[in-house]
């Protein structure tokens, strides 16, 4: 009896791979960035984590959570980072007591007028917006998430491909492995400037095949099928079995797709090779899902989401036929009203939970905004990679 590895499994899904399962993915604003930690306070950690979370969003804090942030700006356990944030954090929340009204100028396309007043009515009532072309202050982009808004360093969509891919591209264990980026042919400057970039990168195009063809040959698949097959020719009366075997070669495989084909494509991925793969997308993948409940379709996939994505703002304020891509560019005018509420009321500096991503306020200085990553599960929630 012959043996014969294969790069196929009959196993039905990715999964993280072994040596990465316990590896602490990169979060924005980790409890090990905020907090000293052993094993007495990691539980502790965490849910102090949830509270700073909870202040930085710049909402009304019971008296409950304002005492608990106040206890927690004295512990010894802070981090001198996590001190910082705290201590900046209660200066501002402060100053937003007694909070001043503010009329915002504003010229931008009529379809997204509605998305303003939505935002800022949910900041606050105070906040005035004058739709105005001659005398606007702040001009606002029609393409809101490929574009910088006002103050932003950069555009939402350079933003959470940079968040992806500094962790793809940036975890030591990674460093001799290859990621292999899936990518359609709008996608092919980033993908270019990846591989101009890494040396551990390789790239296929997809242009319309069979889902499950181009996912085999990608992964070399058919090759590893061709060889058996020639075997079995050659030894007719011998019985080989066909083992399958997980590549080693490849760690991560990167897709930069629409959701047009990924919703055949990394099925054909997930359900026909589990090969130990760790499997990452940028947020463009979802953009044109309209039931919110369909992201399950990408479970095990890790992209880029922001920490407040499907909160109750997103799931009840919009119409039912409204895609992520309509909520996450009202995420984006959220923020941008927002920056500019604080800003108002002598706000400079500091963190911020946006809707879009945690946001980084220095006076003088440009926003910078960092996503952080999670990985979708059978319901379609997000959880920590």
């Amino acid at each position: 009896m012959l043996l014969n590895s294969c790069a196929t499994s009959s196993n039905s899904s990715f999964y993280v791979n072994e040596e990465l399962q316990n590896e602490n993915f990169s979060q924005v604003l980790s409890a090990k960035d905020l907090f000293f930690i052993n094993d007495s306070n990691a539980e502790k950690s965490i849910l102090n984590r949830d509270l700073v979370l909870e202040a930085l969003k710049y909402k009304s804090l019971d008296k409950d959570q304002w005492d608990a942030l106040m206890l927690l700006s004295e512990s010894n356990y802070l981090k001198p980072f996590g001190k910082k944030v705290i201590d900046q954090l209660i200066e501002n929340k402060r100053k937003l007591q007694e909070v001043k009204s503010i009329r915002l100028s504003i010229n931008v396309d009529e379809r997204y007028k509605n998305y303003l007043i939505q935002a800022a009515t949910n900041i606050d009532k105070r906040i005035n917006i004058i739709f105005d072309e001659e005398i606007s202050k702040i001009d606002i982009s029609l393409n809101v998430l490929n574009k910088s808004l006002p103050g932003f360093c950069n555009s939402f969509q350079n933003d959470q491909l940079n968040s992806v891919e500094k962790v793809i591209f940036s975890n030591d264990l990674l460093q001799a492995k290859d990621t292999l980026i899936i990518y359609e042919d709008i996608f092919s400057g980033r993908q270019y400037k990846l591989k101009n970039k890494y040396t551990n990168v390789r790239s296929a195009l997809y242009s319309d095949e069979q889902f499950d063809i181009f996912a085999s040959n990608a992964l070399g698949v058919s090759e590893s099928l061709g060889r058996y097959k020639k075997i079995n020719a050659l030894l007719p009366n011998i019985k080989i079995n066909s083992t399958p075997r997980v590549r080693q070669d490849i760690k991560n495989i990167y897709f930069l797709m629409t959701y047009k084909n990924a919703k055949g494509l990394v099925p054909a991925f997930r359900y026909n090779y589990s090969i130990g793969i760790n499997s990452y997308a940028s947020i463009n993948l979802i953009e044109n899902i309209s039931n919110i409940s369909n992201t399950a379709d990408f479970e095990y996939l890790i992209i880029p989401t922001q920490n407040q994505f499907k909160d109750d703002v997103s799931l009840n304020q919009f119409e039912k036929n409204s895609t992520i891509e309509d909520r996450l560019i009202y995420d984006n005018l959220f923020d941008l009203i927002m920056i500019s509420y604080l800003s108002h009321n002598n706000i400079k500096d500091g963190m911020l939970n946006g809707r879009s991503g945690m946001l980084t306020i220095k006076e003088g200085r440009c926003t910078s905004r960092e996503l952080p990553l999670s990985k979708i599960n059978s319901e379609g929630s997000f959880t920590l990679p």
